[in-house]
């Protein structure tokens, strides 16, 4: 049967302002108008029948589906675990809270459980009903141990271009993102190649002083991973990695809005320094998300969750539970960003952040990914490539 093509009337739509009791029409996977109800009926009334499906929103929002580029884990399993069963899960799982596409996060783990990992995503064919898989993002091994957070500390190592060679051989463009530390050996000349194949790098578990970050922003660096967490702090006198974050221009900083491993001030410090043209909301999820509290794993570590929050024996932050639709509403009901600020975060950012020109945005000729929420932002269906992935009916 042909594929029914698209009309979602009666929501608000949420672009850089609200269109209310809005109109998106798609035609494929593309977005082919935006525009308000009275057009939207004209286009009903024409629309030939079979041909689209009319979607009615209730008075809800249609949004930018979500697009989460550093999350491990979800509904029990993890990348690391290494299976087309984990990457299915988590895909699933993620459609269901409104995540059209992302990218699985590794660990610092030894080379073989790495490049398996690698295999896993370069063949990884998903199905209607999951988020897309962008690719992979690399966090580590090439950290610093001071900052190693609940990364593996016996796998760090110094950056070996012989390895990502072969990881670019096994994944090409699928590998999209990769988290490293400027001051280790080597890292300089790896940013360079990474850059020079349209990888994103960013900044991470990280010991560098200002200069040092600041030199890895020269050579390449463009993102900054889970921005205050895993990172020398600042000094007046070291403004160190969060302050060359927060100064520099052309960074994009993910943040994980959870209230718990940024509290809701210096989120606001970063609001008034960086701007939320350029955050990139993230989960930093690990297999515990969507699941009671309990013990779980992250890569070869065992992590305790309680009251939501993930860490290690000895008390560090592991990750987090949060979904992108909990940040959101993080930001816009505890921090008091507006609705399109807070969706800009959550779609826009994140997708120009690793390169990608034609998502995150409800604009005429963008990819039609959409999450339709209630007014109390609740998901209703989420809308991937034009397609229905989920929906609550």
């Amino acid at each position: 049967m042909a594929k029914k093509h698209l009309i979602i009337t009666n929501g608000t739509v949420v672009t850089n302002e609200l269109i209310t009791r809005g109109t998106v029409v798609t035609i494929g996977d593309r977005i082919m108008y935006v525009g308000n109800e009275e057009e939207g009926e004209k286009i009903k009334k024409a629309a030939i029948p079979g041909v689209f499906e009319i979607i009615d929103a209730e008075g809800g929002f249609i949004a930018p589906g979500f697009i989460d580029v550093h999350m491990h884990g979800s509904a029990g399993l993890e990348l690391m675990d290494g299976t087309e069963e984990a990457m299915r899960r988590m895909a699933r799982y993620l459609a269901k809270s409104g995540t059209v596409s992302f990218l699985p996060s590794t660990v610092t783990a030894m080379k073989d459980k790495t490049r398996a990992v690698a295999e896993l995503v370069a063949n990884y064919v998903g199905a209607d009903d999951e988020a897309e898989v962008l690719g992979v993002h690399l966090e580590g091994p090439y950290i610093n141990e001071k900052y190693k957070g609940a990364q593996y500390g016996p796998a760090i190592r110094p950056a070996d271009l012989s390895e990502l060679e072969e990881l670019y051989a096994i994944l090409g463009e699928k590998l999209r993102l990769i988290t490293l530390a400027p001051e280790i050996p080597g890292c300089l000349e790896a940013i360079r190649w990474l850059k020079g194949r349209g990888v994103t790098v960013s900044i991470g578990h990280s010991d560098a002083t200002y200069e040092e970050a600041i030199a890895g922003f020269e050579a390449g660096i463009t993102h900054a991973t889970h921005t205050y967490n895993g990172m020398r702090g600042l000094h007046h006198r070291e403004p160190g990695v969060l302050g060359a974050i927060l100064s520099y221009p052309r960074i994009w900083a993910e943040l994980i809005a959870d209230l718990v491993h940024v509290h809701p001030g210096a989120i606001k410090v970063m609001l008034s320094s960086v701007g939320t043209e350029r955050i990139v909301l993230i989960t930093d999820a690990v297999q515990a998300t969507g699941l009671p509290d309990g013990e779980y794993m992250l890569g070869d570590q065992q992590i305790f969750v309680s009251d939501g929050a993930a860490r290690l024996a000895e008390g560090n932050l592991a990750g987090s539970t949060l979904t992108m639709l909990r940040a959101v509403k993080n930001m816009i009901q505890e921090i008091g960003v507006s609705i399109p600020e807070a969706f800009t975060m959550a779609s826009s950012n994140p997708a120009q952040s690793i390169g990608l020109k034609d998502r995150g945005r409800i604009r005429e000729g963008n990819r039609a990914d959409f999450v339709l929420l209630t007014d109390d932002f609740e998901v209703q269906k989420t809308i991937i490539a034009g397609k229905v992935a989920y929906s609550a009916d």
